[in-house]
């Protein structure tokens, strides 16, 4: 009868064991399952394009009302041309600047050169990046060529190979050049009288 007393109470004892255990196993399994807090943070901004324009002037007064953002139709570089002859040099200038609204500057190249009139084939041209007055002065020592160079003139059917390209501030950078306009050295006679009118294009990128 003792016997069979102890070896109930050992059954219960490792049932009650074997419940203990597990509910030790569930106790870590739920341990696993806690969610994590979580957050959240956004972050926008206000993105405006900047502005680049030209504008040019012939003028040598510097008054606002005197410079343009000119068109092909109506660009203008003023050359006093009058009794043009081979290799009699005319000079003009052109200004060229951002304008008061742009916000950043750029770069500016001499792209094209279009002539049309009967005197076009025996006209050739330089060009100079300068400050100084726009005459012979301006092409001498080491004047900054966009056209042609200190020996040699372009037709006026072309441009550089190779584009000068001249940097510009914002606003208001501004660029002076001083072009050298002449017949070329030999031009036949039946030229004389002859006119032409010669539009260059200058384009700007901005930085």
């Amino acid at each position: 009868m003792g016997k069979h007393v102890k070896r109930m109470r050992h059954r219960n004892f490792t049932r009650i064991r074997a419940v203990l255990a597990g509910a030790l196993v569930l106790g870590v399994g739920a341990s696993v399952t806690l969610a994590s807090w979580s957050d959240s943070e956004y972050a926008a901004g206000t993105f405006t394009a900047s502005t680049f324009r030209l504008e040019s002037s012939t003028e040598s007064s510097t008054l606002p009302n005197l410079w343009k953002d000119s068109t092909e139709s109506d660009a203008s570089l003023v050359v006093s041309a009058g009794g043009l002859s081979p290799e009699a040099s005319k000079y003009a200038w052109l200004k060229i600047r951002t304008t008061s609204s742009s916000t950043v500057g750029g770069k500016v190249s001499l792209a094209s050169s279009t002539p049309v009139g009967d005197l076009s084939p025996v006209l050739e041209y330089r060009a100079v990046l300068t400050e100084a007055t726009c005459d012979s002065g301006a092409f001498s020592g080491s004047a900054t060529y966009i056209a042609g160079s200190s020996s040699a003139y372009l037709p006026a059917t072309s441009v550089q190979d190779t584009p000068v390209a001249s940097p510009i501030g914002a606003p208001l950078g501004e660029l002076r050049y001083c072009f050298d306009v002449r017949i070329m050295a030999g031009a036949n006679n039946t030229f004389q009288g002859k006119g032409a009118t010669v539009t260059w294009l200058f384009t700007g990128i901005s930085n």
